[in-house]
């Protein structure tokens, strides 16, 4: 008997969401699924798996939701020696740095890093919208708030879960982070060996790397004998008014700032000190900022910064991702990378 030929694509009746045949009480298959198996399940083309387990467009959702429920029933994920590996990469919807700064900087340094070991990226635009209907080999978290957090800590069961920044990490789970205690301990050291006494720090509320380079800084001023004015560490939340942050800083006797980030928070605390405020860099008050490439040299003064190793951070994340879809063993889940203080002006 000659196989049946399937159907014309456009011919056929799609069923709808909760309408797949039930695998669950039939007897168990005599060999692995195929998606040839997946697309007679699902009642849609070969083809059209195939789009949707790449995560190809030009399928409409109920199709994409229909084929990976079936996908989900037959226990079906294709090698990835016979598809393009996919990784979403990740930040919560709301985080501001998404399309300038920190999380824009690092998801390129990712992206190029993926797209040269030819494993293919999303970027959703909204994670609890866009990852249901995803097929994917693992996830690359930028960053996270507390909801995006629960939802990736229900997906690590399922596929790679790569943390960056993540301080408060689990045996089991993998990380890549900058060392941010060491930014600040050296960003406090700098300013204590040109004789700084009223350090001060601005930096986001409730945001682990902010607490741990703040951490960094009270112990380089525990260790040099310094007292530390908690009046002159400012921790921020959204809400908060950058300019009454400097302020509040600078009113409180701060003979310098440190002001970490990669999301130009340095330059715009330099921006209302010399424009706002009206003092001057360095000769009233020194500023220690993080490193913004090709910008923060360009600054009046050229700022004195932490460079931290973003690019680093994404080949190790990519490398890691890669060894652990391809079934490798990875020695080491956690992995904190050094960064460096480069000097400039902004420091007297």
């Amino acid at each position: 008997m000659s196989p049946t030929k399937p159907a014309n694509k456009d011919s056929r009746s799609p069923l709808p969401p909760g309408n797949l045949p039930d695998m669950s009480r039939s007897a168990a298959p005599a060999k692995k699924a195929t998606i040839y198996d997946l697309a007679r399940l699902a009642n849609v083309s070969p083809g059209t798996v195939s789009r949707v387990l790449n995560n190809r467009d030009k399928v409409k959702p109920e199709t994409r939701e229909r084929v990976l429920r079936a996908a989900n029933t037959l226990n079906l994920k294709p090698q990835v020696s016979v598809r393009f590996r996919q990784v979403a990469i990740l930040s919560e919807p709301t985080f501001a740095d998404r399309i300038e700064g920190y999380a824009a900087t690092l998801t390129a340094h990712l992206s190029f890093a993926f797209s040269r070991r030819n494993i293919g990226v999303v970027l959703p635009v909204n994670p609890f919208e866009k990852l249901p209907g995803l097929f994917l080999d693992g996830i690359i978290a930028v960053t996270f708030d507390k909801q995006l957090q629960t939802l990736l800590a229900g997906l690590e069961s399922r596929m790679h879960v790569v943390y960056m920044d993540k301080f408060d990490v689990t045996e089991k789970e993998y990380a890549i982070c900058s060392d941010h205690f060491n930014s600040g301990y050296i960003a406090a050291q700098h300013f204590i060996a040109r004789g700084k006494k009223r350090l001060g720090f601005l930096g986001g509320h409730n945001n682990r790397p902010y607490l741990e380079r703040l951490a960094g800084y009270r112990k380089a001023l525990a260790e040099a004998g310094v007292p530390a004015d908690e009046r002159l560490f400012v921790l921020t939340n959204p809400n908060t008014s950058h300019i009454s942050a400097v302020t509040r800083i600078v009113r409180g006797g701060a003979d310098c700032i440190y002001v970490p980030g990669v999301s130009f928070q340095a330059m715009e605390c330099l921006h209302i000190l010399t424009y706002v405020m009206g003092l001057k860099v360095p000769q009233d008050i020194s500023i220690i900022g993080g490193e913004n490439e090709g910008i923060s040299t360009i600054q009046n003064p050229p700022l004195t910064t932490i460079q931290e190793p973003l690019r680093e951070m994404a080949e190790r994340a990519a490398a890691m991702f890669d060894q652990l879809t391809s079934g490798e063993r990875v020695a080491a889940r956690h992995a904190i990378l050094p960064v460096k203080l480069i000097e400039r002006d902004s420091v007297a």
